[in-house]
């Protein structure tokens, strides 16, 4: 999250770390021009309406200017905006070839593979497609696949001021959708296997793709991932200024940064996809708030490069994350639930995404297409599916990705836990398994543990494999209970711990040898001889 001070800041900024000099990229763009475009005035005056020979018309009246965006300008120029697209395979994956919708040759004489999907990446705000974000997106995605990646470079029309970006990509996305349609005239591509990977402004770039498609060649776009979608201009608009599930057969969104604007925020906080993942909840991600030295150290002591990193920390997270997803060895999962706080409560922790009606668990990134239920997609507006909400819990760096674990603790209510009365304290725990352990997690907030009462929270750490032990400590910072108003020794009654592992579908019961816990005393607890019962 940004301040307010640090949120005027950025744009200049992110400006000047992102101007790079002609050997910042390690990929050959070649220089690109697009054909001529005469303008177009309606009724002698250019009016709501700026017109462009072959690439259609725009308004800037509703819904482009409403309440929540009173300002909306044309798209410039096409030669202004140039857009360059950069096909990227196994063959060529450092060397860009330029495709161009105006001039089939770049199309049928380049390494495209038409039977294999097509990645699109298109950046956002301020941005180029030579980030080096978009470098490891595509490596990542050829080492995994033997695909086709499109970069989308819109970065002449990506310069301030931010509302004519916003503009810009309206035109951006009527191009792109024109060079999907080539791509399917001239080497029978077919759009279903086309997938928009959008960050930021990029995201509903990706969806004005998805609408040009289906509006304007009766084609529909495979999938788009939004990764972490702009707020500022999109929020709370209509669907067709924005990016929605009607844009491709499966939309899914990754929102990192949700914030609101006003108070530095960068990312939209409404769900606008078939999944939408909150990840950390979606605001203030781990690991972001250490302090703009490490972000300078992490740069080779670049100020501006650290100083950007450092400002738009959650915001990028986002495609951090699924980056990662693309080739990670872990499961990357997520959970539908209503809220962040009723997920980290262990109320949303049973997955049944094979069912059509069945809580969604799903694979957070790239893989999420595959957890949802084909049912659901084909029949998507006929369903109360709408606004599905699911969250995980990350690392602060890299891996991120974590597996899920919901601890639940419950308190004796034996006869020596009665006469105690309960005490006040905090409990931390170490989780082990058959193939590691994780690091002490501390649990719950400091409060006051009633006999008989169960404590329950969701939790993240390595995947230690099937659980076999947990290392539990319950600490008391007074001797004073101030709940029976007497001094004693500080002491609390366990009587079993339950571990559900997401990854493993298994549940455990854990138990201690002796329930009496000493404060700052760590105890291990088995695997119970019998269930504790419920009483």
């Amino acid at each position: 999250m940004l301040n307010g001070t640090n949120a005027v800041l950025l744009q200049t900024i992110l400006y000047l770390a992102n101007t790079n000099t002609p050997n910042d990229t390690k990929w050959n763009y070649p220089s690109t021009e697009i054909e001529s475009n005469t303008l177009y005035k309606v009724n002698g005056e250019e009016g709501d309406e700026r017109c462009y020979d072959g690439l259609g018309c725009y308004s800037s009246s509703y819904p482009w200017t409403d309440v929540s965006r009173p300002v909306s300008n044309f798209p410039q120029s096409p030669e202004k905006v140039a857009p360059n697209y950069c096909l990227f395979t196994r063959n060529n994956p450092l060397q860009c070839q330029h495709l161009s919708y105006s001039v089939p040759s770049t199309i049928y004489k380049s390494n495209l593979i038409p039977t294999q999907r097509v990645y699109f990446i298109a950046h956002g705000f301020l941005e180029g497609g030579d980030r080096p974000w978009i470098r490891r997106l595509t490596a990542e995605l050829l080492r995994r696949y033997d695909a086709n990646v499109v970069v989308v470079d819109w970065g002449s029309g990506s310069e301030p001021p931010y509302t004519q970006a916003v503009a810009n990509i309206r035109l951006v996305g009527t191009i792109t959708a024109l060079l999907i349609k080539a791509m399917s005239d001239e080497v029978g591509l077919k759009s279903e296997f086309c997938h928009m990977i959008g960050h930021s402004l990029g995201a509903h770039l990706a969806g004005y793709v998805g609408y040009n498609l289906k509006t304007n060649f009766g084609l529909t776009l495979g999938r788009i991932t939004g990764l972490d979608p702009a707020e500022p201009h999109f929020s709370k608009t209509d669907p067709v200024v924005r990016l929605d599930p009607s844009d491709a057969i499966f939309v899914d969104i990754i929102h990192s940064d949700t914030t609101p604007f006003i108070q530095g925020g960068l990312g939209m906080e409404e769900p606008i996809g078939h999944l939408d993942f909150y990840p950390n909840g979606g605001a203030d991600q781990p690991g972001c708030n250490e302090g703009v030295m490490k972000y300078i150290n992490q740069e080779k002591g670049s100020f501006f490069k650290g100083l950007r990193t450092f400002l738009g920390c959650d915001h990028v997270r986002s495609h951090e994350y699924f980056i990662e997803s693309v080739n990670t060895q872990c499961n990357f999962l997520a959970v539908e639930c209503e809220s962040w706080e009723k997920f980290l409560a262990g109320d949303c922790f049973e997955c049944a995404s094979d069912k059509e009606n069945g809580t969604i668990c799903a694979h957070f990134g790239l893989t999420s297409v595959q957890s949802v239920h084909t049912s659901i997609l084909q029949n998507w507006e006929k369903t109360d599916r709408s606004l599905v909400r699911l969250y995980t819990i990350t690392g602060a760096d890299w891996p991120y990705c974590r597996s899920l674990y919901r601890v639940t603790v419950e308190i004796s209510n034996s006869t020596a836990s009665l006469e105690h009365n309960g005490e006040i304290g905090e409990f931390d725990i170490q989780i082990r398994g058959s193939a590691g352990k994780t690091d002490s997690i501390l649990l719950y907030k400091e409060q006051y543990y009633k006999p008989g009462s169960t404590h329950r929270q969701v939790v993240a750490g390595p995947n230690v494999g099937p659980v076999t032990s947990v290392i539990l400590r319950w600490t008391h910072h007074t001797t004073l209970n101030f709940l029976s108003w007497r001094f004693q020794r500080a002491l609390l009654h366990v009587k079993s711990v339950r571990i559900d592992s997401l990854d493993h579908k298994q549940t455990i019961y854990l138990c201690p040898k002796d329930e009496v816990f000493a404060s700052s005393r760590p105890v291990q607890l088995q695997e119970c001889s019998s269930l504790p019962s419920t009483s």
